[in-house]
């Protein structure tokens, strides 16, 4: 685990300067290979082969070179075939398998991996710099190209702004997918003119032109199963996926919430460890956490169990956050839990992935089958005339209504959508869902209405467009975009900024090709999510976790507003550069927060949260005429 950097052409010194900044990634070593058209960069953080692992890394006569983010692992087995073929290994990193592995196969090498990763490999016989992201997007690669045409990368986006012609410049875009996703999807970032590499693809730069390409996808394909023989594959897929994710020359831990998926990799993990599994929990001080579930599990598994529990100034840290996300984000709470654990250990096993996977969010599913059951009953001349006088209603209250009627909104688009799948998708994709196009002249000041924003369905209709059912459609766009671009994003910078590496069995390449063979039915039956999980993991894991209901892991906005929130916007918001700038209209913002608090103004409350974020983020990374660390809190970021 580690962070990367480089570009092309020759700069020790700012290839160094970019590494510093990534500090937080690697602060167990740092190297460096210049050469002719191309500088590398490391950060290390050891993990596998803590002597001889040691970055960049080189084939036997070093004309390839490569810096790695991440782990593969199968590069045991990958190994041991390279060796076969008559390539010498120096280390005994997982690292050193993509260099052979490139010299053996060339482009397809990727395709035999098993892992989290993004590395920078340069042939220097080709003159030929090859970038490449995981499957999953697990670990990030961001890049962009200067005027010259040099292309210059990196694990995080504020290495890539050490360089000096690199403007910093709000991509109005990227805010308008913001604004209604809150996190910005597929290549975007907010950096006008910096991209994400997208997952399971890698870049070329060779003779001065740039090739983007695909090297894996994933899209369901439902296999005819029985209910025993689901049970028992998914058993040892599972138990294979963890053991590979326990590899480690230092300490780990799980991360526990008494859910199903967690409890999972506890219960497997546990079997396989000399010594008590370390487990970590985290709450907010409400109803909703699962401190109690977690030490459950903990207690019967036998884990040493830790638990944090942050119930006030739970904003405090937010610029430190914020810095580290590169992006504007308010679901940043896993920076605390993450603290903890870098206390303890420095790899961290998390049940991410199993809702994409298994199908978690029951009501999302839920709906779905509610929707097709009603295209299949009613009339189509019906669905016609009711979607017309729903899109009247719709353009009326947008025109007219308070910001009350928010709820009327969303329930006036079920019937407006009831014969698009992408659109009734972006209705459930998540609590606060996307705001009707109409009413967004209520929100956006000048800057943002002069621009012709693409429609946000456009993100998400790739993964409509085809002969799946409505459940396989929506399992397939949560995880391409919202775990890859959201969650993932969060957990691995939340995670790297205290020196701890983020895993992730439920992503294993071997299981997720298996679970997207699984049909829909046995995921989500008689409205049950993750049906075949539980029965699978029935006589290993307690009644008491096959039965608990999902629950999201985050603080309730409505009381997060009431203690925090409303005294944070007003200081920050109406005189602010979110304001000042022309992307938000004022009056909005003074008419959300002149309302006493109540539940019906919940997504208004989450778009003035988001604005918050983005306000710092604006004073972190736009504002300043240097890109540094904010060594300053919330309370000190206000006054600037």
């Amino acid at each position: 685990m580690c962070g990367i950097s480089g570009f092309t052409f020759e700069d020790l010194a700012l290839v160094k300067r970019m590494c510093d900044v990534l500090w937080h990634r690697g602060p167990d070593d740092e190297g460096y290979y210049v050469d002719a058209g191309i500088s590398l960069g490391n950060r290390r953080l050891a993990i596998i082969d803590l002597k001889t692992g040691r970055q960049p890394i080189y084939n036997e006569d070093e004309s390839i070179v490569v810096v790695h983010n991440g782990e593969i692992y199968n590069f045991m087995s990958l190994r041991a075939e390279l060796e076969n073929r008559g390539h010498n290994f120096y280390t005994n990193s997982d690292t050193e398998v993509i260099v052979h592995a490139y010299e053996e196969w060339g482009d397809d090498f990727m395709r035999k991996f098993n892992g989290m990763f993004a590395f920078a490999l340069w042939d220097a016989n080709r003159r030929r710099l090859l970038l490449a992201r995981d499957p999953c997007g697990i670990k990030p690669l961001y890049y962009t190209i200067l005027k010259d045409g040099s292309l210059i990368f990196a694990s995080e986006i504020k290495a890539i702004l050490q360089h000096e012609e690199v403007r910093r410049e709000v991509d109005r875009e990227a805010f308008h997918y913001y604004v209604n996703l809150r996190f910005t999807p597929r290549e975007k970032t907010m950096f006008k003119g910096i991209k994400r590499l997208l997952p399971g693809h890698y870049l070329v730069m060779e003779n001065g032109s740039i090739k983007i390409r695909k090297f894996w996808d994933i899209i369901p394909s439902p296999q005819h199963y029985s209910e025993s023989y689901l049970i028992e594959k998914i058993r040892d897929v599972l138990k294979r996926a963890i053991r590979r994710h326990l590899i480690s020359d230092v300490p780990l831990g799980v991360y526990l919430s008494g859910g199903i998926d967690s409890s999972t990799i506890v219960a497997f993990a546990s079997e396989m460890a000399d010594e008590p599994l370390k487990t970590f929990t985290m709450g907010f001080g409400e109803p909703t956490d699962e401190l109690k579930d977690a030490q459950f599990v903990a207690d019967y598994f036998g884990t040493d169990h830790k638990e944090l529990v942050v119930s006030t100034d739970l904003l405090k840290d937010y610029p430190q956050m914020i810095w580290h996300a590169d992006m504007p984000k308010r679901n940043l709470y896993p920076y605390y839990i993450a603290k903890e654990v870098g206390k303890y250990v420095k790899v961290v096993l998390s049940g991410l992935g199993g809702d994409e996977l298994f199908a978690g969010y029951e009501w999302k599913y839920r709906f779905a089958k509610d929707v097709e059951k009603e295209e299949r009953k009613m009339p189509k001349e019906l669905i016609e005339s009711a979607k017309k006088n729903a899109a009247k209603l719709l353009k009326y209250i947008c025109k007219y209504g308070s910001v009350h009627e928010i709820e009327h909104i969303h329930n006036l688009k079920r019937i407006a959508y009831l014969d698009s799948n992408v659109d009734l998708y972006l209705l459930v994709m998540s609590l606060d869902e996307v705001f009707y196009e109409d009413y967004l002249p209520n929100i956006y000041g000048e800057e943002m209405l002069k621009n012709r924003l693409p429609p946000v369905r456009d993100v998400f209709r790739p993964y409509f467009q085809n002969n799946l059912s409505f459940v396989d459609q929506i399992l397939l766009a949560d995880f391409k975009v919202k775990m890859a671009d959201d969650f993932l994003l969060v957990d691995d910078a939340m995670s790297m900024a205290h020196s701890v590496e983020g895993r992730y069995p439920f992503l294993d390449r071997e299981l997720v090709e298996f679970a997207f063979t699984i049909p829909n039915e046995f995921k989500f039956h008689h409205n049950e999510g993750k049906y075949i999980l539980r029965r699978a993991m029935e006589g290993i894991l307690p009644k008491r976790v096959l039965e608990k209901a999902k629950q999201g892991f985050g603080s309730n906005v409505g009381i997060r507003f009431s203690r925090e929130l409303y005294e944070l916007a007003k200081q920050l918001l109406p005189e602010g550069y979110t304001v000042k700038e022309g992307f938000i209209r004022r009056e909005y913002i003074e008419d959300v927060l002149s309302y006493r608090a109540s539940m019906s103004l919940v997504k208004h409350y989450t778009l003035i949260w988001n604005l918050i974020a983005f306000e710092i983020w604006y004073r972190i990374f736009i504002l300043p005429d240097e890109i540094r660390k904010p060594e300053l809190d919330i309370n000190s970021l206000v006054s600037m």
